[in-house]
């Protein structure tokens, strides 16, 4: 139980132990007999000042960080442990094109040429980024933030896109109608917000179209080399 309903407990049985006595001293008969009129004061108890347990605010959102440069590099990170986002953008890379990172995700990007999008980050418990490792020939740009990096897509709303992405998916949907127009490997996969429980729920070659299982109020990553689209309802 929380502390805040424990305190408000304890104030209302003090509350009404305090009326219960004074009820008996006013019908008992020796506490009639021993005042008279002229002498009867009235009494007033103040009640003790109820305290309120102080509660401790949530973090603020996480700032996104960007990081650039060209070629391999290693890059340090400095964040609580939370469910992050990684945008990776090499438009003019080529060779393998690869950003690994020393969390439970292990592999993030791995693209022969160019690359373009967004992957998710400790959405594992007791997974924490500290460490990003790129690969890369040519200028690169890595954007480091909390889910809020993340597209937001309204309640009911279809949504459709290219590559990689993340998505904070709002409504109470139950499925949802899913197309995937790539040649590699497209993968779907949704984290609920209620539930907190983390399902692989398309993971296919090639071209893909069906309706899976798709609760809203929920955290979900694409995988894929080509166009997508995701239709809750």
């Amino acid at each position: 139980m929380w502390p805040w309903v424990v305190g408000a407990a304890v104030v209302l049985i003090i509350g009404m132990a305090n009326r219960g006595t004074d009820r008996q001293q006013a019908e008992s008969p020796a506490a009639a007999s021993s005042a008279t009129p002229a002498a009867a004061t009235a009494t007033t108890t103040t009640p003790p000042p109820t305290t309120v347990e102080p509660t401790t605010p949530p973090p603020p959102p996480e700032e996104p960080k960007v990081h650039q440069g060209r070629g391999d590099s290693v890059i340090k990170l400095d964040r609580r442990r939370a469910i992050g986002v990684v945008a990776f953008e090499c438009p003019k890379c080529t060779g393998n094109t690869v950003v690994k990172s020393d969390g439970a995700e292990s592999l993030l990007v791995n693209e022969i040429g160019a690359y373009s999008g967004k992957r998710w980050i400790d959405i594992r418990e007791n997974s924490r980024t500290t460490t990003l490792t790129v690969q890369a020939r040519g200028a690169w740009k890595l954007t480091v933030g909390g889910i809020g990096l993340g597209r937001v897509v309204p309640a009911g709303e279809a949504v459709s896109g290219r590559g990689d992405d993340v998505l904070l998916v709002g409504g109470t949907s139950e499925v949802a109608k899913v197309t995937n127009t790539g040649e590699g490997n497209f993968a779907v996969h949704h984290a609920s917000m209620i539930t907190a429980r983390l399902e692989l729920l398309i993971n296919e070659i090639g071209g893909y179209e069906g309706t899976v299982p798709f609760t809203g109020s929920a955290l979900v990553q694409v995988t894929s080399s080509g166009k997508w689209t995701i239709a809750p309802s």
